[in-house]
């Protein structure tokens, strides 16, 4: 029984990091796109300090989702640390707000959006699990046998 429930996880953790590898390739496109229509709508009142670092902060955690989707989607050896960069950039969210100082806005966001902290702790947890993939058992009493 207990080779059941351990086959069960494996699948359970596979489909979750198949989930949050799509969903961060689908995060980015979005940032990139609120990044573009952001400066494609820029004009002089709205180019503040404040609406120049959220464009930043946008353009940065697009890229680190990016990379995060590309290293996992072609299963690359550093793909847990990006995943894992990735999810606290959902746990960093509104960091901005710290940035410029705005404590009260910074509480409130964070209070608002606390799924995204959710998603960002809960990526954290699924990729900070070992996980091998899947493996016949020839090849896992080959690992066996060789440590």
């Amino acid at each position: 029984m207990p080779k059941v429930f351990a086959r069960l996880g494996v699948i359970l953790l596979a489909i979750c990091r198949t989930v949050y590898c799509w969903f961060f390739l689908y995060c980015s496109l979005i940032l990139i796109y609120s990044v573009y229509t952001n400066l494609r709508g820029l004009t002089g009142e709205r180019s503040e300090a404040v609406f120049t670092i959220v464009n930043i902060e946008f353009a940065v955690f697009s890229l680190v989702l990016g990379t995060a989707w590309w290293m996992i989607f072609r299963k690359k050896p550093d793909s847990k640390l990006w995943a894992i960069a990735a999810s606290l950039a959902f746990v960093f969210t509104h960091a901005d707000a710290l940035i410029v100082g705005n404590w009260r806005g910074f509480l409130n966001l964070e209070l608002k959006y606390w799924p995204l902290r959710l998603i960002g702790i809960t990526g954290i947890i699924v990729f900070s699990i070992p996980y091998h993939g899947w493996r016949r058992r020839s090849q896992e009493r080959e690992l066996v046998t060789q440590s």
